[in-house]
């Protein structure tokens, strides 16, 4: 993740390799889903052919398989290192509903319980929010009663040998269960999505976000598209991760 304006998606994609490997992966973990633009409204897209544009939001789905286990992470940034207002407001409203989501996790806790605590938070969220796009607060809405009618039992997909392993070994999060949570939200009139995703490890006392080290909050993402070389050079981090 650094500036990436005039770069291709293909482009980045060889730029993930080469820091997947210099860090010690086998490789990556899955073919690259990189949407950019329009692109974004599909949910895996992998064709990775377009060009990245001023004014572009980069849905960017690619990680490595290190010592055999392989992992699974998306971020979202802008094509030219800065958010504009709109797409603070659309990435802002996705990113609290998100993290409502993320901090509803605990462990001996059934999904779909989970998801009704995470509703309550994501109602409060919604209250207090300033939107001054209608199209962004429909999307918002959908997304919120999306998990507030959801009937299922799962919170994502787990993760481990394969990067959609075996399924929930069962009904609530235990101890070593390893999964990612990834919920999109869509502009319908726009055919633009978004859609962040983490590795989440259930512990004896709750959960560890094991991609927290890759940034998600705006101010962050744009310090470290400013730096040039972006997670490339970041060490501490990265070393401290696949540790």
């Amino acid at each position: 993740m650094g500036k990436t304006l005039s770069a291709s998606a293909t482009r980045m994609q060889a730029d993930a390799e080469f820091v997947f490997k210099k860090y010690g992966a086998y490789g990556a973990a899955y073919f690259a889903l990189i949407g950019t633009g329009k692109n974004t409204y599909y949910t895996h897209y992998h064709k990775d052919t377009a060009k990245l544009e001023k004014g572009d939001l980069v849905q960017f789905d690619y990680a490595p398989d290190y010592k055999n286990y392989t992992s699974d992470v998306t971020r979202v940034f802008p094509a030219d290192g800065k958010f504009t207002p709109w797409q603070r407001e659309y990435y802002n409203i996705y990113l609290r509903l998100y993290q409502a989501l993320m901090t509803s996790i605990q462990v001996h806790a059934a999904p779909g319980d989970i998801m009704k605590a995470a509703v309550v938070k994501m109602d409060a969220v919604m209250a207090s929010y300033k939107f001054t796009d209608p199209k962004i607060k429909e999307a918002a809405m959908k997304f919120v009663e999306g998990y507030r009618n959801n009937r299922s039992n799962s919170l994502g997909h787990t993760v481990g040998m394969e990067v959609h392993d075996v399924r929930m070994p069962g009904p609530t999060l235990e101890p070593g269960v390893l999964f990612t949570i990834e919920p999109e939200m869509r502009i319908e009139q726009d055919h633009l999505g978004l859609r962040l995703e983490d590795m989440i490890l259930i512990t004896e006392s709750g959960y560890k976000n094991l991609s927290a080290f890759v940034p998600i909050e705006i101010p962050d993402i744009e310090k470290l598209m400013a730096q040039g070389r972006g997670l490339s050079e970041a060490h501490s981090r990265l070393k401290g991760a696949v540790k």
